[in-house]
This record gives structure tokens, sequence and C-alpha cells, in this order.
């Protein structure tokens, strides 16, 4: 039973680590489970580090949503150019997987600040591209860090 519930920590640890980078999962949630499976049913972590890592895991979801809104406000653009790069990014998902996220997200905030009739479109792509990247940098160091703490 153990190995069974081993091989279940695995896999929601390396869809933490997918989900990190591919939008539609949620990556360091995933990895939370896993650790969460771990403490229960392998070995027990101490209860406030468990805390405040499912702090870290809410507060790095929450800023990956609000990142890439932000880019692309820092950078001039509104909600077209928000929308766009949002559309533009799950379209890239399926078309030029795994590079077609950046593109998406950058070519969708592109297209978003032409119809806002905006003079600063390649910023406001590049904030779009820049919250995207942050927002991803997060989730990776996260999942990342979970994976530390249960491999010592």
């Amino acid at each position: 039973m153990e190995i069974l519930i081993i091989i279940g920590i695995g896999i929601l640890l390396l869809l933490g680590v997918i989900g990190s980078v591919i939008p539609a999962l949620p990556g360091p949630p995933l990895s939370y489970i896993a650790l969460l499976l771990y403490h229960f049913f392998i070995n027990t972590i101490n209860g406030d580090s468990l805390l405040w890592l499912g702090v870290l895991v809410l507060v790095v979801t929450i800023l990956d949503y609000y990142l890439q809104i932000y880019g692309v406000t820092k950078a001039g653009g509104g909600k077209y150019a928000i929308r766009g790069s949002i559309v533009g990014m799950l379209l890239g998902i399926f078309f030029f997987p795994p590079f077609g996220i950046l593109v998406g997200a950058f070519i969708g905030a592109f297209i978003g600040a032409k119809m806002e009739a905006s003079k600063h479109e390649f910023k406001i792509a590049f904030g779009a591209l820049w919250g995207f990247i942050s927002g991803t940098i997060l989730k990776l160091c996260t999942s990342f860090y979970i994976i530390y703490i249960m491999l010592n």
C-alpha cells in the first residue's frame, strides 16, 4: 500500500511542476497535496511548516493570477490587452506547445493593445510576457521547494 501512496505522491509532484508552467493546472496546490499525503502516510512534517507552506502556496497562486494583469496594466494596457494576453496564452497551449504559451500571451496582449488603439503595443505585450514569466518562476520555485522539503 505504501508503494501506491509513494507513486501517487510522485505523480502529484510531477503534475505540480508541469502545472507551474502550464496555466491549466494548479501547480503549487498539487505539490502541496503531495506534501500532505507524504505527511499523513509516510513521514510527519512539523505542523508549523505545513501551515506556512500552505500560506505560501495560497499567496503564490493568487500572485500568479495578479502578476500577468499587473504586467499589462503597468505597461499601459487596458482590459482588451489583459483579455488578449489570457486568451492568447490559452490558445498557445493547444497550437504551439510549449512555447505557444509565451508567444500566445505576447501576441494576445499585442492584439488587445491594438484594439485599444494604444501606441505602445510592444511595451504592453512585453508587460504581459513579464507577468507570465514572473508568475511561472514563483510557481516553479514553490513546487521545487516542496520537493526539496520532502527529500530532506
